[in-house]
């Protein structure tokens, strides 16, 4: 009877320093970012974490601008926990440069675990400087699209193109700003804001390459000094609404500036416009090809420059199959909408 008795009090003894030992609890204590027009600094603490073991805390910082479409910053920072179970490290990356207002929240996460939110010092809200070019020169180019029935639920891939003269064998980089398309169907006005271009002449590249810099929302291309007779300049993909109205009517006008960083440069530009049942406004998956003359970095084909060359993920199909009449291409193989007059700009301010 001893024992049986001496053993029921071992287990409850055993069961009460259970309950009272410390459980790690994996936890992540605080985040706290400072952020500046260029950059950012992240501060991470986490505790209770078990000695040794490798984690990895996940966090994004959303951007708001008082205009336009919010900027979404993600990053992650992997670390090994030392042998008190406590973490607390500190990341700085690179961030724009921004221009305008923002409002900024975010979220830290310990990976499966509930995120904290994150504190921004000293508060929430950020003002850069808008800082537009010394001199720009303003220009506009007028066309039309054909007769053929716009639906709802399709995109218009607007894309223009270009030619630069006066470029010096040192190279130059030309900038493409506060561009707009106008046009007007039976419904409404539309006013859609392009992205922004920037496209370097580099002595040193012996391909062209185009990416877009979701921070900074610009195009940004790279070509040979000795250029090409088309290369990209910049491009929209604008989802078609349910109320579009299925026609434009008149003229659609392309406007916005042109600068550059050397003096004594002239531009030569035209645009397109395209249909397609089936596009993504994912600019980087559409791998847009740079320039009419890049037959290297995958590019082993005639295509205009602006032409799609990328792959649905959802179907696996390149997005040229989805091309259809409408704007100014009649679909086919017209991926880019046949091309406007040239608009010649020069000269160009030094910037």
């Amino acid at each position: 009877m001893l024992r049986r008795c001496s053993a029921v009090v071992g287990k409850v003894v055993t069961l009460l320093a259970l309950f009272t030992a410390p459980a790690m609890a994996n936890h992540i204590d605080s985040a706290t970012v400072s952020v500046s027009c260029t950059s950012y600094t992240i501060t991470l603490k986490a505790s209770l974490l078990n000695p040794g073991q490798r984690y990895t805390i996940d966090f994004s910082i959303i951007l708001t601008p008082s205009s336009g479409p919010a900027i979404t910053v993600l990053g992650s920072t992997s670390f090994v926990a030392n042998t008190s179970g406590v973490f607390s490290g500190t990341l700085t990356n690179p961030l724009g440069p921004l221009s305008g207002s923002f409002t900024l929240s975010g979220t830290a996460t310990l990976t499966g675990l509930t995120g904290v939110p994150i504190t921004f010092l000293p508060n929430d809200s950020l003002g850069c400087p808008v800082t537009p070019p010394p001199c720009s020169t303003p220009t506009s180019n007028v066309s039309n699209f054909n007769g053929t029935p716009i639906n709802s639920g399709s995109f218009i891939w607007f894309n223009a193109n270009f030619t630069a003269s006066g470029i010096p064998s040192t190279g130059a980089t030309i900038f493409f700003q506060s561009s707009t398309i106008h046009f007007t169907t039976s419904t409404q006005t539309f006013t859609l804001p392009v992205p922004n271009a920037q496209i370097t002449f580099s002595p040193t590249a012996t391909c062209a390459s185009t990416s877009f810099d979701t921070l900074t929302n610009t195009w940004m291309t790279t070509i040979p000094v000795n250029g090409c007779d088309e290369i990209f300049l910049t491009g929209l993909a604008f989802p078609v609404p349910g109320n579009f109205g299925g026609k434009v009517n008149g003229n659609v006008t392309w406007d916005g500036s042109f600068s550059s960083d050397v003096s004594g440069v002239s531009v030569h530009w035209k645009w397109g416009a395209a249909v397609y049942s089936t596009f993504t406004t994912d600019y980087n998956a559409l791998q847009v090809k740079p320039s009419h003359c890049a037959t290297c970095a995958g590019f082993n084909n005639g295509d205009h420059a602006g032409t799609p060359e990328g792959v649905d993920t959802s179907t696996g199909q390149p997005f040229e199959k989805y091309v259809i009449g409408g704007a100014r291409g009649g679909g086919g193989s017209n991926f880019t909408g046949s091309w406007s007059g040239t608009v010649s700009v020069s000269p160009l301010c030094k910037t």
